[in-house]
């Protein structure tokens, strides 16, 4: 049964200046800070489809840039964290479990070889699936009373040989480890992210990617003994990697990190009633206008449930907030779906970074005299094309070389032929540019800067294929290509009656 609201609305209008200061104090402004690194658990949203992705027993989670991978990963090394997503969420069983990394963005990290280091070992003929059994053996066992490793081996070359010539040593130290953690009630959960950075070119990360598929197979059959890795969608589009036997069963269990609009609404209410500054007035109007009592736990205040899965309160509860119309009357849309809508990618994917970007920079716009929400609809369209730009900046990061691909097109209606994006890349020379080898950044913790375009080879028509595949370009029915407008606006590109580009 669907959650009616009690009466009339008044204390959301009553105190419009208090919800803009709320929304402005409760999103950090670094949004970057509470999607992708450890949060306090104040912040900590849970959305319930990401059950399956933290659940140890799932070995490959897959999501696009900003949607709660590096967060994921850092929330599960910390116990306390742990304890609280079981407690939210039993079924992703993670009551017992010891956590350590297998790879991440520290290129200096004593559990795991960084990218240089990788390199040098595929360039000494060493296999990438031994190299990745050897960091997971290493995390494993060093340390603990079935210690096999030498002391002396103190760089990973040894130590992958070591592990090579002595295969049934390990493989008993192994079995001894997991006997006990069963013994215990245990898991053991080793974790991978930042896979990009593994490498500068594309041969040499697919084949460590696949190397370490292979891995997570070997140990899908063990029972206490665990391996999470967290990869961008473009890395798992080429079917190569998973090339080898039984790959299916890896491939099959592929769990995604999607958040919904109703995951993304509860990301916005656990900041809104978590403030410290602020947070009891949003949550008094819930428990007053709507019914919606909020409950302690610890320090953290929970989510009525009724507030993270009935679509139709969150409607009514945002637009108290940010009004009910996007324009003048019901023909410019609601906020609560044009929101959304205008933040997705080419999958309807929307990142919570830029969700929450777009909303704190709405409530720093000056609303018109008189208005009676502490949101104003011109100012939510500024807030998507904030968001935008913080798009554009995160690809940067990933993607260096889209800049040279999308800035030839800006100005650009959409949609529009391939064609006449082909023409454009032709004028300015744009696969000439990305076929020349770029500057070696001599930052040990940059991302993959001289990565191309991975079916650069193959022309024009094979590298809008990889733009499709990234969510930047959509292929309409009729054959031709739209932007959605969280890259449109930051590029540059117009859209007839769209928000308007960033100039």
């Amino acid at each position: 049964m669907k959650t009616k609201p009690q009466k009339a609305h008044t204390v959301f209008i009553e105190q419009t200046s208090e919800f803009r200061q709320l929304l402005q104090k409760a999103i950090p402004e670094d949004t970057a800070s509470s999607t992708d690194t450890r949060p306090p658990r104040e912040h900590l949203y849970i959305p319930r489809s990401h059950t399956q992705a933290l659940n140890p027993n799932n070995m490959l989670v897959e999501g696009i840039r900003g949607s709660g991978k590096t967060f994921w990963w850092s929330a599960l090394q910390h116990h306390i964290l742990r304890a609280f997503i079981n407690k939210v969420l039993p079924d992703s069983e993670l009551s017992s479990l010891d956590c350590n990394i297998g790879f991440g963005e520290n290129q200096l990290a004593k559990e795991y070889p960084g990218k240089r280091v990788l390199q040098e070992l595929l360039t000494a003929g060493i296999e990438a699936d031994d190299i990745w059994y050897t960091v997971v053996t290493w995390n494993i066992l060093t340390g603990k009373d079935y210690d096999v490793f030498p002391k002396a081996l103190g760089t990973w070359q040894p130590r992958v040989e070591f592990v090579k010539q002595n295969q049934e040593q390990i493989g008993n130290a192994l079995r001894l480890a997991d006997q006990q953690f069963q013994q215990k009630g245990s898991k053991y959960l080793l974790l991978f992210d930042a896979l990009d950075r593994t490498a500068d070119d594309w041969p040499s990360l697919k084949k460590l990617l696949k190397g370490l598929l292979q891995v997570l197979l070997v140990f899908r059959s063990s029972k206490c003994l665990r391996l999470k890795a967290f990869v961008r969608p473009d890395m798992l589009e080429d079917n190569n990697v998973f090339e080898f036997p039984d790959s299916s069963k890896i491939k099959a269990n592929k769990v995604k990190l999607e958040w919904t609009s109703k995951d993304l609404f509860g990301l916005l209410w656990q900041y809104l009633g978590n403030c410290k500054e602020g947070g009891n007035i949003f949550r008094e109007a819930c428990d007053k206008e709507f019914a919606q009592k909020w409950q302690r736990y610890d320090t953290v205040w929970i989510i009525p449930n009724a507030m993270r899965t009935d679509e139709d309160l969150q409607r009514e509860i945002f637009h108290q907030l940010a009004g009910p119309w996007m324009g003048t009357n019901a023909t410019r849309g609601a906020p609560y779906t044009w929101l959304p809508n205008h933040l997705g990618d080419g999958y309807a994917q929307t990142s919570p970074r830029s969700f929450l970007a777009a909303l704190r920079e709405a409530s720093f716009d000056d609303s018109p005299q008189g208005h009676k929400y502490a949101l104003h609809y011109p100012s939510i369209k500024k807030g998507v094309q904030r968001a935008s730009r913080i798009r554009v900046d995160e690809l940067k990061e990933d993607y260096p070389w889209l800049e040279i691909l999308l800035s030839p097109l800006k100005g650009k209606m959409v949609p529009c032929e391939f064609a006449e994006i082909a023409e454009l890349w032709k004028m300015e020379g744009v696969l000439d540019k990305l076929q020349k080898p770029q500057e070696e950044s001599n930052d040990n913790h940059s991302s993959n800067m001289r990565l191309p375009p991975s079916r650069l080879k193959g022309g024009e028509n094979n590298v809008i294929q990889d733009l499709i595949g990234l969510g930047i370009f959509l292929l309409m029915k009729d054959g031709r290509l739209n932007m959605p407008d969280v890259y449109r606006i930051g590029y540059g590109l117009g859209r007839k009656g769209g928000v308007k580009p960033v100039r």
